[in-house]
């Protein structure tokens, strides 16, 4: 090689290594927010008012994040999407609130979102709470803002602890039953919006292998869990990590809790 290239190379890769970390070129991480309610009054850490969910997602914006459907989501995480500052703005159990207050932010600010549905619960009002109607999951679909996953059909429980109190038997009924549950619940969406879930957010964050197995035969490919974190490009699909929003947070901690 010519001394002049070499030289050249040299110095090429000395200003690299003494390049600022914070400008060096690294893969970005997705970020996936969990919310759950929201309400007027504030009755659980995990929902927030109708006008924090708006400054937070108008702040998100603001900051240079861009949000991504399930779609684009899955490849991101096969390696095959590059974005920059992504997030993926998710809601557990499905609550009407949804509807009232969320997809008004989602239509102003054309941002998606994605629910992960109680199933067996659409269109009913349990301990003080009302569930969204197969209408308005609909509805909401049908903007173009919405993507709906599975968060069990009837197993919002912690099914890993059911599972472990029978460890010994020679079959574990509760493979039967979370198979069951999860062909329900995504035949249940497809009869509502057409096509098939591909998501799924496990109750309480809680899975094992065997439960994932079950979840990847019934179609299922991407499972969200409760595991705090970032997810890099070439992360596991299997088991999304999660940052969690609680009625604490500001726009300034969302935007904290979004960066990795």
């Amino acid at each position: 090689m010519p001394r002049k290239l070499l030289w050249a190379l040299a110095l090429y890769l000395l200003l690299i290594l003494l390049q600022p970390a914070g400008l060096r070129a690294e893969p970005e991480c997705l970020t996936v927010l969990v919310y759950h309610h929201i309400q007027q009054k504030v009755t659980s850490d995990v929902s927030c008012t109708p006008e924090q969910f708006g400054e937070h997602i108008e702040a998100l914006i603001k900051a240079g994040f861009r949000p991504l459907t399930l779609a684009q989501t899955r490849l991101f995480l096969a390696g095959t999407l590059s974005v920059d500052k992504p997030v993926l703005i998710t809601f557990d159990d499905g609550y009407e609130s949804l509807y009232r207050f969320a997809m008004p932010v989602a239509r102003r600010l054309r941002v998606p979102m994605t629910v992960f549905m109680i199933t067996s619960r659409a269109g009913r009002r349990i301990q003080f709470a009302q569930y969204l109607s197969e209408r308005q999951i609909r509805e909401m679909a049908d903007s173009g803002y919405f993507d709906f996953g599975s968060h069990t059909h009837d197993l919002h429980t912690d099914t890993l602890a059911i599972y472990e109190a029978f460890s010994g038997h020679p079959e574990n009924p509760v493979l039967h039953l979370l198979n069951r549950d999860l062909r329900i619940s995504s035949s249940r969406l497809e009869s509502i919006l057409g096509s098939r879930p591909v998501a799924i957010a496990w109750p309480y964050g809680k899975f094992n292998p065997e439960f994932s197995a079950i979840a990847r035969n019934s179609g299922f490919r991407m499972h969200f869990t409760s595991v705090h974190g970032y997810n890099e490009p070439g992360a596991n699909p299997f088991s999304i990590k999660r940052i969690p929003i609680t009625s604490r947070d500001t726009a300034e901690s969302v935007i904290q809790k979004a960066s990795p």
